[in-house]
């Protein structure tokens, strides 16, 4: 464990599994749609800030299409009208499977391991399923997965070697304007302090540390290491959720949590 990259999922694991309840409570009195750009503008200007530039270009374009606004959106609707923001955490964590599935169709080699380490993963995480409702908040979730395996393969292969916070100053920066003009399609609004400052802690912990924790950990670890990792975010989601508010996991959550662990100590543990 020598790699740094493991750390990083670990804090990311923790953060980003606290995402989902926090948003469950700030979709109540603000629409996910608001939740995204604010997220998106709070780490703009957290990156800038830092950066004092942008890295950008036609690639730096396309990855925040998939990584940011289209991941954002998908991502937030679903949690909001989802009946159990843990499940929608576990689709959106369907991301290494499509990962594997866009490596092979693009040619890389995945061993058996891999391929069997994520699917144990996986399969924890289709146990875990079984035990709730689908619902549409559920499915939206899922094309949240589709498009962020899809960001992930591609800044693997074309930004590798970027900035991680020039590149990421731009894309929240170039997805802020895109988001906010479909605002109108899902807006409302009931003001409380309290909500505005979750809101913003939310923005800066999932968004700006999230995601440089995230880029980081896929150029230590590759796409699908970093991808395999990312599946222990539903088993801290779960914990989140019942932490805040107080949606027990049942018998078959507890057990499709600890396979997944199990599948994705199998990943991580490929030299």
């Amino acid at each position: 464990m020598k790699n740094p990259g493991y750390v990083y999922l670990i804090f990311l694991g923790i953060i980003w599994g606290l995402t989902y309840p926090l948003t469950k409570i700030i979709a109540v009195y603000i629409s996910p749609i608001i939740i995204t750009w604010t997220r998106i503008g709070i780490a703009a200007l957290f990156f800038f800030l830092i950066s004092r530039s942008y890295q950008y270009g036609k690639k730096e374009v396309i990855n925040a299409l998939l990584n940011v606004v289209a991941f954002m959106v998908f991502l937030n609707v679903g949690v909001s009208i989802s009946s159990n923001p843990g499940l929608a955490a576990v689709m959106i964590y369907t991301q290494p499977l499509f990962v594997i599935i866009i490596e092979i169709i693009l040619g890389t080699h995945v061993s058996f391991r891999y391929m069997a380490g994520i699917l144990i993963g996986f399969a924890g995480i289709a146990l875990s399923v079984t035990s709730t409702r689908f619902d549409p908040g559920v499915l939206i979730s899922l094309l949240g997965g589709i498009s962020w395996a899809g960001g992930t393969v591609y800044f693997s292969r074309n930004l590798k070697s970027a900035n991680n916070i020039k590149l990421n100053a731009f894309m929240n920066a170039f997805a802020l304007p895109i988001v906010l003009a479909i605002t109108p399609a899902y807006f409302y609004f009931k003001y409380s302090l309290y909500i505005i400052l979750l809101l913003i802690l939310l923005g800066i912990l999932a968004q700006a540390v999230g995601f440089y924790l995230w880029f980081s950990s896929i150029k230590l670890l590759g796409p699908i290491k970093a991808s395999a990792g990312s599946l222990i975010v539903p088993v801290f989601a779960y914990i989140m959720t019942f932490i805040i508010l107080g949606i027990y996991p049942n018998m078959l959550e507890i057990m499709g949590s600890i396979i997944t662990l199990a599948g994705v100590y199998i990943t991580l543990s490929i030299r």
